[in-house]
């Protein structure tokens, strides 16, 4: 676990003190373009009071604690790199933004949690207000780390906030971390609480979007099942698998129907091009067969009908955001990719 703590402490007062340069080195890892304004700030004294903590406690999962009055009313802002940002407030209240989204957290708010789903970079602010105290923790989750739990950020280009409430025990633990015996440990045990709690916040703020949004993306589809017979027929292919290894000119023959006629039909009923679905549930296919079954990479781009690997690492970091190998689960090689190797010279291919 690394770990980077922002506060300078005057002994004349026995205050904590966080100035610009120790709040910019605690975000660098965490946004770009950071800017900070603040009417009358001379742009030496101390932004905020208080004590602030980042750690590291997995590959894409950092956590950090705030615990701060604003001395101006601090405007703060950034740009968030595509992710999930989870945020709790103990104490006191934040004021945010993602894009053109402001909410406010806190006991006299309308909920102490947030969930922001970014599926691209994103416009963030933060607006304190002198004298104002907020204790939160924000737990950030990288897509990398998102699509190795089995969640998706892609499903969409705009932001998406969630509010959810935090379990009285996550609650108790949350507030335990603010401890002055926990604040400055480095032991195991603390180690231990952080990543604990981390965990905790993902489950119960993951929760709040009811399920998976690949899986809800799929119960939609389920639930506007077209009356078109031969639509329904195409349908059962895909969840079948079978469509998975047939272009769009036999799917419309097995279908009884023009291409063009499948397409205009598809469109029409989901609102999205078919070529476009099917290269999505093929990739799909893969990245479940990387994640459970651990196929090479050379195996997974045959099973989503490519036989050039670097065509479908392209494609599938552009789909996932991660490269395919990132999210292998192991160096094994399975029944399943063996099997596809020995067919790939028959296997069709697209570019």
């Amino acid at each position: 676990m690394t770990a980077v703590v922002a506060h300078r402490l005057m002994p004349e007062s026995g205050k904590h003190e966080i100035e610009a340069k120790e709040l910019r080195r605690l975000s660098a890892s965490l946004v770009t373009r950071q800017a900070l304004d603040a009417p009358n700030w001379d742009r030496r004294s101390a932004l905020l009071d208080g004590r602030m903590q980042l750690a590291e406690l997995q590959p894409g999962m950092q956590l950090r604690l705030a615990d701060v009055s604003d001395r101006y009313d601090l405007v703060t802002r950034a740009l968030l790199p595509a992710g999930v940002k989870i945020a709790l407030v103990v104490a006191g209240e934040a004021r945010v933004s993602y894009g053109d989204q402001a909410v406010s957290l806190g006991l006299s708010a309308p909920s102490t949690g947030l969930l922001a789903r970014l599926p691209e970079a994103t416009r963030f602010a933060r607006r304190g207000r002198i004298g104002g105290h907020e204790r939160t923790l924000t737990l950030t989750l990288t897509p990398d780390w998102l699509l190795r739990h089995g969640y998706s950020i892609t499903s969409s280009h705009t932001a998406q906030l969630v509010r959810w409430s935090p379990s009285p025990g996550l609650l108790r633990l949350a507030e335990r971390l603010f401890d002055e015996r926990f604040l400055y440990s480095r032991d195991d045990a603390h180690r231990l609480q952080l990543s604990g709690c981390a965990m905790a916040m993902a489950g119960e703020a993951l929760a709040a979007l009811g399920h998976d949004r690949e899986g809800q993306k799929h119960d939609e589809e389920r639930e506007h099942y077209p009356t078109d017979r031969r639509l329904q027929r195409l349908m059962t292919l895909v969840e079948s698998g079978e469509a998975h290894r047939l272009g769009q000119e036999e799917l419309a023959r097995r279908l009884g129907m023009s291409l063009s006629s499948l397409q205009r039909r598809f469109l029409a009923c989901y609102g999205k091009p078919l070529g476009r679905f099917l290269r999505r549930r093929r990739l799909e296919t893969a990245l479940a067969a990387l994640r459970n079954e651990a196929i090479s990479v050379e195996a997974a781009a045959i099973l989503a009908g490519y036989t050039n690997a670097a065509n479908f690492a392209t494609a599938f970091k552009r789909e996932f955001g991660a490269r395919p190998g990132d999210l292998r689960r192991g160096p094994q090689t399975s029944q399943e990719e063996t099997r596809l190797l020995k067919v790939a010279s028959g296997g069709s291919g697209r570019s």
